[in-house]
């Protein structure tokens, strides 16, 4: 059960200094909650939903679609325990406290306000039971990796972030609400605390919090938040919101999809998603990637040095802010990267420290922040002019050394049959073409190398 004492009553203004602004919802004006005790539940497929609350009498009730309309009560139906159906009066109210359960049918794709005006309700959870038969199986939803690496938790001046700037991660496996995120992660012991924020701090308000017990506020009430044990489970999980996926897909050159602010010396190591099966790219056709290591020979900064293994690890010994570069102009003609959705850089051991990449073109520099302990690094192009590119840096937050595995171009490759790898474990083995014939590095099209395809222009 979500039981609630204090907090504030929905209303359809924002928080603001921790309380809600704004009015309670009226039928004719449709205005849906915005701040205050509220639950929202969104479906995807179309069935019976069955909630369970607690109603104070004398307190209007209200199950709202999200443009606002009201169920009918005619469309819902109220019962107790006992299994005795409660009736509402024409102000939408109960005679008495009501304990129990709220049914109703669902349609696919819409998302449903539960609250009553001038209290708080409590919600003790639901059931869903599509149409055609049960919630989506194994069979049905598939789990993909967004991140993984190593990020810890171990104060409230540690904050770790979580996915690129503008959200390209969730954006490529096609993210919807209601889609589940989940973060692997550890804790000594159940003393410890999580609170996911907007990654750039423009929702000042956590999305969610999670704890290893019961929390309170200093004046000893309460503290909602959601109650995990990490030794048996080992995540924390949660549903996408239009609120999250909005301010995601909304780039602001710095930042994050998510932050994580706690306590309790924790460690995360993997962030999933679960998406329906088909949604996500698939294995093959879709993607081509090309390298384009080679030409990072230059510095911002004369301190900077990097070396190249026989692996094809670049070790990048970076200066604050300085970068490691690569200058792309020819007889004073810049790049053109039109064909290209983003660049890639990969790492081959976590980031010991902030890094960002950066790409100028002729009309606008378009960088991507990483945090301490990536292993992957994204930089979008999407609504971009690059079809005039200057140049393109790995820039250093401060002083140390990042292993870097891989550094490419993403393009569409219609007719190419798997994703490819760029980073090269010999740069001299023999290569190929398509048909088996042994070509030189001047050749101009799909190759194979090490056994991998990849494009030489």
């Amino acid at each position: 059960i979500v039981y609630l004492t204090g907090g504030n009553n929905p209303k359809d203004g924002e928080l603001t200094d921790g309380t809600s602004t704004g009015t309670g919802y009226k039928p004719e004006k449709m205005n849906n909650p915005q701040s205050g005790t509220f639950f929202v539940l969104s479906t995807k497929k179309a069935g019976e939903m069955t909630a369970g609350i607690i109603l104070n009498s004398g307190k209007s009730f209200f199950i709202t679609k999200s443009d606002g309309t009201m169920l009918d009560p005619s469309e819902f139906t109220l019962t107790s325990p006992e299994g005795e159906t409660v009736t509402l009066d024409e102000s939408y109210q109960s005679a008495e406290k009501f304990y129990g359960l709220v049914k109703f049918k669902a349609v696919a794709g819409e998302s449903y306000y539960i609250f009553c005006t001038g209290s708080k309700i409590s919600f003790y959870g639901y059931i869903f039971a599509p149409e055609g038969g049960d919630e989506p199986g194994p069979s049905d939803l598939k789990e993909v990796t967004l991140w993984e690496g190593t990020a810890s938790v171990t104060g409230w001046a540690n904050q770790p972030g979580f996915l690129s700037d503008g959200g390209v991660e969730l954006a490529n496996v096609n993210a919807k609400a209601g889609d589940i995120i989940r973060f692997y992660m550890t804790a000594p012991d159940n003393n410890w605390q999580v609170q996911l924020m907007e990654g750039h701090w423009s929702v000042k308000t956590p999305y969610v919090i999670f704890s290893g017990m019961p929390l309170t506020n200093e004046d000893g009430s309460p503290l909602e938040s959601v109650v995990v044990d990490l030794a048996a489970q080992g995540y924390i999980e949660f549903a996408l919101t239009e609120e999250m996926l909005t301010a995601a897909m909304t780039q602001q050159y710095w930042g994050n999809v998510f932050l994580m602010n706690g306590d309790g010396n924790i460690t995360v190591t993997k962030m999933t998603i679960f998406v329906e099966a088909g949604d996500e790219p698939g294995p093959g056709g879709d993607e081509v990637k090309v390298s384009i290591a080679d030409k990072f020979t230059g510095f911002w900064n004369a301190e900077e040095t990097s070396s190249v293994d026989e692996n094809g690890v670049i070790t990048y010994n970076g200066k604050q802010w300085g970068g490691l570069s690569a200058w792309l102009v020819v007889d004073e003609v810049p790049a053109d990267w039109s064909a290209y959705t983003k660049l890639v850089f990969e790492f081959a051991e976590p980031t010991p420290a902030a890094c960002q990449a950066f790409v100028q073109t002729t009309t606008e520099d378009i960088k991507a922040w990483g945090n301490a302990g990536i292993n992957k690094l994204e930089c979008s192009f999407e609504g971009k002019d690059m079809s005039k590119v200057n140049q393109v840096a790995l820039q250093a937050a401060e002083e140390a050394s990042y292993k870097i595995s891989a550094i490419y171009l993403v393009a569409s490759a219609d007719g190419i049959e798997e994703r490819v790898a760029v980073a090269q474990a010999n740069a001299n083995a023999p290569i190929y073409n398509l048909a088996g014939v042994r070509v030189s590095k001047d050749y101009k099209g799909i190759v194979i190398q090490n056994g991998r395809k990849f494009i030489l222009k």
